[in-house]
């Protein structure tokens, strides 16, 4: 089964995008349910277990590499305020 997702507008479920479903297709639409919004200590470690079950998603590697990528636009951000901020002139102008 997959997920169509909607919202509902007039009184009718408007879709996010197309759908290619057959014409006539019965479709069913579950609202989340409340234990969806659950908030208790329970609940959260459970997800916190699912959460941990998850590798890193970047290596080693990955991660230095993307840190100093970070580190060189700070700089570059850094060494371009002062020039920037005057004279109204700037990435944002």
């Amino acid at each position: 089964m997959s997920t169509i997702r909607g919202i509902i507008r007039d009184g009718k479920v408007v879709l996010d995008g197309p759908v290619t479903l057959p014409e006539g297709t019965q479709v069913t639409i579950a609202t989340p349910l409340p234990a969806d919004d659950d908030n208790s200590p329970e609940a959260i470690q459970r997800r916190l277990v699912l959460m941990d079950a998850f590798g890193a998603w970047m290596s080693e590697d990955e991660l230095a590499a993307w840190e100093r990528v970070r580190a060189e636009d700070k700089a570059f951000q850094l060494s371009q305020w002062e020039k920037w901020s005057r004279g109204g002139s700037g990435p944002w102008q």
